[in-house]
């Protein structure tokens, strides 16, 4: 007879049901004995809980829901990556959830998996400016920060300071900074990006700097490839040297290969930072901002745990530091 119930295990072990369940779910009194003997009648008849009903009868089914943009983004799969090892070392399973950049595909991935099917929710780079409240299913934040309230727990880089630093390296290595965004310059990482730089380049002396954006997603920059070089040539013609801080590496990288392909020198006429350290930064081997993607997952899975297990959350905001990574494009 197949084992497939705990039922099983207390006729094959000749103890109760409830002893086999205290001891499959280690919980109450039971002596080592006991313990040895149930575990090794289930290890031998290969027996394994329903997850589901367990946790159907506990109010947990301890599982997390990931909702990431793009996953084959190397920054949003880095961070993905760290927060499943990180909640399966805590006794957790995760749902990856890829949203394509959508604001409803988001919406219902978040209607579905509240009806009782995940504990929790980490919503990487939410696509919506402003985002709808589930108060019955906690959640966290990565990247950027939806219009809730004050409790809404995010982590993010400092955005701002990594500009700052960007701004500062090319203005440092006698460029005439211009700052290279995409279409999703509403959302709080953007522009504290974009608020970054043009500070920074006021600050140093260039009362007008030059933001082009554009207005695409950062994998379809092709699309409008004559147009920014066409304005970066003029740019060109004005500066001996040009200096570009790229809303990201995506962008950078695309920006790099293209100069090349122009005929522009990198770094002698035209230097580059992107915004990452994804690993195409490191095999182009372009200067960039770096993201401690590590740090960013182990804050966010950690408020998360705190949510579920009602401990006191101290801070909501979570501004993780970035650096600069120099490299042969600055």
């Amino acid at each position: 007879m197949a084992v497939k119930s705990i039922k099983d295990i207390a006729r094959l072990s000749g103890f109760s049901v409830s002893t086999v369940s205290r001891v499959l779910n280690n919980t109450g009194r039971f002596s080592d004995q006991t313990r040895d003997k149930i575990l090794k009648i289930a290890k031998e008849n290969h027996y394994s809980q329903n997850i589901i009903a367990k946790g159907m009868r506990k109010g947990s089914l301890a599982i997390i829901g990931i909702l990431v943009p793009d996953i084959t983004n190397a920054y949003y799969a880095a961070i993905v990556k760290k927060c499943e090892q990180y909640f399966f070392e805590k006794d957790y399973l995760t749902i990856v959830c890829n949203t394509e950049r959508n604001a409803e595909i988001e919406e219902k991935y978040i209607a579905k998996l509240s009806n009782h099917i995940v504990d929790g929710l980490v919503v990487i780079s939410t696509q919506r400016a402003i985002s709808k409240n589930r108060a019955d299913l906690p959640t966290v934040f990565i990247d950027r920060s939806p219009k809730l309230s004050n409790n809404t727990i995010t982590a993010s880089s400092d955005n701002y300071a990594g500009a700052v630093i960007a701004a500062n390296h090319l203005v440092d290595r006698g460029c005439y900074p211009i700052m290279l965004t995409n279409k999703n310059n509403e959302f709080s990482s953007n522009k504290s990006r974009i608020l970054g730089f043009t500070q920074t380049v006021k600050s140093r002396g260039i009362n007008k700097p030059i933001i082009i954006n554009s207005k695409t997603n950062s994998d379809e920059i092709y699309l409008v490839k004559d147009k920014i070089f066409k304005q970066i040539k003029k740019l060109l013609k004005e500066h001996q040297k040009l200096g570009i801080f790229a809303i990201n590496d995506n962008v950078a990288s695309y920006i790099y290969q293209a100069a090349i392909g122009e005929g522009i020198r990198v770094p002698e006429q035209l230097s580059i930072v992107g915004f990452d350290d994804t690993p195409v930064a490191s095999k182009l081997q372009l200067t960039t901002i770096r993201q401690n993607t590590s740090e960013i997952a182990r804050v966010s899975s950690t408020n998360l745990l705190k949510i579920l297990k009602r401990e006191d959350i101290l801070e909501h905001k979570f501004t993780i530091p970035v650096s600069l990574v120099k490299r042969k494009t600055t």
